[in-house]
């Protein structure tokens, strides 16, 4: 190699290194997966849509190679392929448990090369069964996952004839018999039935137990956690550790057949508490492997960050004279629910959660470290809640706090009944900081978002400790 040819090489590879620190520089973080950066505007094709004349759904766009037709059959097992594996789940509880759960089973698709199927969410828990569906796809970005992962993802609506609208989105025309897992203790006798996306989706659901070496503590039979690399030995298409025809079927389907788990469409019951097999509740820490690998790139859609911002530019009054939105922090005060852990105490339900001054300490605290980090004082503070008390928004105004009326927004009639917390939702996905409320897993994922979106910073107040 000649002298110049080599001096040539040396500066590109200075150059190169330059580049790199300067992005970090930036604050861009830098995936060495995708040689992106996390915040880098990467352009994709939308996927693009049209209408059968019988009302199936047909994509253009060429991912759903994945499937046997580029139109949704009215059975899911027409549009499988049988050279291709496949993974779902289904999942119960709040909004944000299934959106847990969900990511975990993303998360185990990546582990056994299937192509996961994604649910919408349905109600079971804070929301009424009259709410009806709403497909993941509608509230997360799912073009940017794709893109972020280079696979496949699917969803329900994209693989089968499901009901449409809210009259009677619980019964379709074609139900199908299917095994599935179910990831409940072996202290317990039933699976979760999740009965509601059980019936939009059309399909009659057997169990069988996952073996106990799939345990976090396989010693202890009330162990909620499963560890996600051992289910990923036992669902793998080819070679699986354990045949599940040599399984008994834990509970019937509600039609009366035992089928084994399904080797083509592997499911679960879900999978919520689902870890890597480090620590149990995984979420709670910064380098949950689901959340790094999958949560942390399911964005909002376009729509949803167009929606939230408009509420939040409302209530700071700079609607038509700005379209920034100014810095704030976001306080996640959960009560509700919450009031299972004053079940011991004599005090009243107003004097049993902490005090709004509680929170108000870790805000000052958040505002502190906010001007040590960014440089930036911040004194707006945005506050969501699932408090009705009218003395406890009484206290919020004291502290000159703002928040989003949803009844005066008429949030509830204009969008249905999951738009108040998902507009919440959005909405603290825009802070700089934020305070929540410890143990609570929409405090938990609000948190996550702003400090890896935004590069925030975040506190918790401790309802049993009141602090």
């Amino acid at each position: 190699m000649s002298l110049g040819r080599l001096q040539h090489l040396i500066l590109l590879t200075f150059v190169l290194i330059g580049g790199f620190y300067i992005l970090m520089d930036l604050g861009m973080t830098v995936n060495p997966l995708s040689l992106y950066p996390i915040n880098f505007d990467i352009q994709v094709l939308p996927t693009s849509y049209s209408q059968r004349s019988n009302g199936s759904r047909v994509e253009t766009d060429d991912r759903l190679e994945a499937l046997t037709n580029g139109v949704t059959t009215k059975r899911f097992r027409d549009n499988l392929r049988n050279d291709t594996s496949y993974i779902t789940s289904w999942s119960n509880a709040g909004l944000t448990n299934q959106f847990m759960s969900y990511v975990n089973m993303i998360y185990l698709s990546t582990l056994t090369d299937r192509i996961p199927i994604i649910p919408p969410f349905a109600p079971d828990h804070h929301i009424s069964a009259s709410a009806g569906i709403i497909p993941f796809g509608d509230i997360f970005d799912l073009d940017s996952l794709r893109n972020q992962m280079r696979t496949p993802i699917l969803e329900w609506r994209d693989v089968k004839e499901l009901p449409s609208g809210s009259s009677e989105p619980y019964s379709t025309s074609e139900v199908e018999d299917l095994g599935c897992w179910t990831t409940r203790p072996e202290s317990e006798g039933e699976p979760i039935r999740a009965e509601n996306v059980v019936h939009h989706l059309g399909v009659d659901v057997s169990y069988t137990r996952v073996p106990v070496r799939t345990r976090l503590q396989p010693w202890d039979r009330e162990e909620l956690h499963v560890v996600l690399p051992q289910l990923a030995a036992v669902t793998y298409p080819r070679n699986p550790i354990v045949n599940a025809e040599d399984l008994n079927t834990l509970a019937p389907s509600p039609r009366g057949h035992f089928l084994r788990p399904d080797q083509h469409l592997t499911c679960f019951d879900t999978l919520y508490y689902a870890t890597s097999g480090t620590k149990p509740f995984e979420w709670q820490f910064t380098w949950s492997p689901a959340w790094r690998t999958i949560g942390r790139y399911l964005t909002f859609t376009y729509g949803m960050k167009e929606l939230g911002r408009d509420y939040l530019l409302r209530m700071f009054q700079t609607e038509g004279l700005s379209e920034e939105v100014p810095p704030f922090i976001a306080v996640h005060i959960r009560r509700g629910d919450f009031s299972a852990f004053c079940s011991h105490s004599d005090r009243s339900h107003d004097d049993c959660f902490p005090p709004v001054s509680a929170y108000d300490k870790r805000v000052k605290e958040v505002q502190s470290d906010l001007i040590s980090v960014h440089k930036l004082p911040v004194w707006n503070v945005v506050v969501t809640s699932d408090e009705t008390s009218p003395s406890f928004w009484a206290d919020v105004r004291k502290q000159g706090w703002s928040y989003v009326n949803h009844t005066e927004e008429k949030t509830l009639e204009r969008y249905g009944e999951w738009y108040p917390p998902l507009i919440d939702m959005v909405m603290q996905s825009y802070a700089l900081g934020f305070v929540g409320t410890e143990d609570s897993t929409f405090s938990l994922v609000a948190r996550r978002r702003i400090e890896d979106w935004n590069g925030g910073v975040a506190k918790d107040v401790n309802v049993q400790k009141g602090y």
